[in-house]
């Protein structure tokens, strides 16, 4: 279904994300279409597209990809399946915007880069928080120096004690818990405010009794900018926290109810221009990131956050995972 200003979406995986932002992000983006859904479960797939307004629904993925309507695909299935579907896509033909994390492993993450980039499509991943109101202006205004240099950035990343549950709690499917869940979005969007990449990462992680993978993950990384941060990752604590702060050595950065969505907060600088404080929200992040994947596969160009971002945020968890496991600091190329 390829026209000179939209896209036709084929969605790989029913859950609850696909259903209440993914699938209602696809109506909403003016240059997009849902023209397929998929699922094992036959009925649901049937359910979900008539819900939905698909034209078809398919219980076999190799079907769906067969489908000449579908242009693009949006995987949202468990961890572990991203990278084989990513390349099943990639031989497909079909552009892919994956839910994070890409894989569930390093070689996986780069399997699934190379194959897209082998078979020329587009691939991208769900970092929405990117996407939240204000995010880009203070990115910007770090770069003009607004703050002079940052030499930290504080990042509170829960929506409350919301517990993993379903595939969530199995390291198989998952590889980790509240890394992959919430902390994926608080590494990104650090990399993307501060434009820099963690060349150290350390961690310390809580497993509550009788789960499998981490419910609270604290990291500290430091940037190759010598900018230091913490990130506060965690399903386990009551109320949620949804905080940022960034201060430089001319000034600071303060959001409050930002790093989750669909709420509404603020955003206040003190910087070299004096003081500003706004309001922001951070619903319609969804349509956004669905929007300008669709906006670069018309474009010929490459997505925003890239494939190349996924790979590198799944190297980035691997060397948290590491750390919390042996202890230790551990250094990233």
């Amino acid at each position: 279904m390829t026209h000179a200003d939209r896209i036709g979406w084929g969605i790989a995986g029913l859950g609850r994300i696909a259903g209440t932002e993914i699938a209602p992000a696809v109506t909403a983006a003016g240059n997009s279409t849902l023209v397929a859904v998929c699922s094992r479960d036959a009925d649901r797939a049937r359910a979900f597209a008539a819900e939905h307004g698909a034209a078809s629904a398919h219980a076999d993925y190799r079907a769906m990809l067969d489908d000449p309507a579908v242009e693009a695909v949006y995987i949202a299935t468990p961890n572990a399946l991203h990278a084989d579907q990513v390349v099943q896509a990639a031989e497909a033909g079909k552009h892919v915007l994956c839910d994070k994390p890409l894989a569930t492993t390093v070689p996986d993450a780069e399997r699934a880069v190379a194959a897209c980039e082998g078979a020329g499509v587009r691939l991208g991943v769900t970092f929405q928080t990117r996407n939240h109101e204000g995010m880009g202006d203070v990115r910007q205004l770090i770069a003009d120096g607004e703050i002079g240099s940052v030499r930290l950035a504080q990042i509170e990343v829960s929506p409350g004690r919301a517990l993993p549950g379903g595939w969530r709690t199995d390291p198989a499917l998952a590889g980790l818990g509240v890394m992959n869940n919430l902390g994926v979005h608080a590494y990104d969007l650090l990399r993307y405010l501060l434009d820099a990449e963690v060349v150290e990462a350390t961690a310390v992680v809580d497993v509550e009794p009788g789960f499998a993978v981490d419910t609270m993950a604290l990291a500290l990384l430091r940037f190759d900018t010598g900018a230091l941060a913490y990130v506060n990752a965690n399903q386990s604590v009551p109320n949620s926290q949804p905080n940022l702060s960034i201060y430089g050595t001319e000034g600071t950065v303060l959001g409050r109810s930002v790093t989750r969505p669909n709420l509404v907060g603020s955003i206040s600088v003190l910087g070299r221009s004096g003081s500003t404080e706004r309001q922001v929200s951070t619903s319609g992040a969804f349509v956004a990131t669905v929007a300008n994947f669709a906006d670069a596969v018309l474009r010929g160009a490459d997505p925003e956050p890239s494939g190349r971002d996924a790979l590198r945020s799944v190297q980035l968890t691997d060397a948290l995972a590491r750390s919390a496991r042996e202890g230790r600091s551990v250094r990233l190329g």
